[in-house]
């Protein structure tokens, strides 16, 4: 008597699989954080003198960090990101608080603290999937 014994397909590694999702999340935080500055720069900081430009350079930047970060996976491009949310943080802060580039936010409405929480989240996303990039090369 003969059996067919199936075929076992080899399971995904469990590893690679959270590093994908990682690579999702933080690419839909930084997509995030560029649409909601999209967002806001239509709706009032394109008459910003100076600010309306970065806000465009911020959505340009983290739209196309998105695209490299799933394109490579490269841990450069990875922290490359996390510097980026964490500037747009800092000109937040900056913004607030002593002024940037001549101009001084007075009023602040809840999407800017809504970005402002994806981009603490995004910092600390990109920041794990870089050391868990770090850590598998050792």
């Amino acid at each position: 008597m003969t059996t067919i014994q199936g075929t076992r397909r080899p399971r995904p590694d469990t590893r690679s699989r959270l590093m994908w999702l990682l690579y999702l999340c933080d690419a839909a935080a930084l997509v995030t954080s560029g649409l909601i500055h999209l967002h806001l720069w239509d709706i009032a900081y394109r008459h910003v003198k100076t600010l309306d430009v970065l806000f465009l350079v911020q959505v340009v930047l983290t739209l196309l960090a998105a695209a490299v970060l799933l394109i490579t996976r490269h841990v450069l491009v990875v922290l490359g990101a996390a510097v980026l949310m964490a500037g747009t943080i800092v000109g937040f802060v900056l913004a607030r608080t002593v002024g940037i580039f001549g101009f001084h936010l007075t009023f602040s409405s809840g999407l800017a603290y809504t970005v402002l929480v994806v981009e603490a989240g995004a910092v600390v996303l990109l920041a794990l999937t870089a050391w868990l990039q770090l850590r598998q090369r050792s």
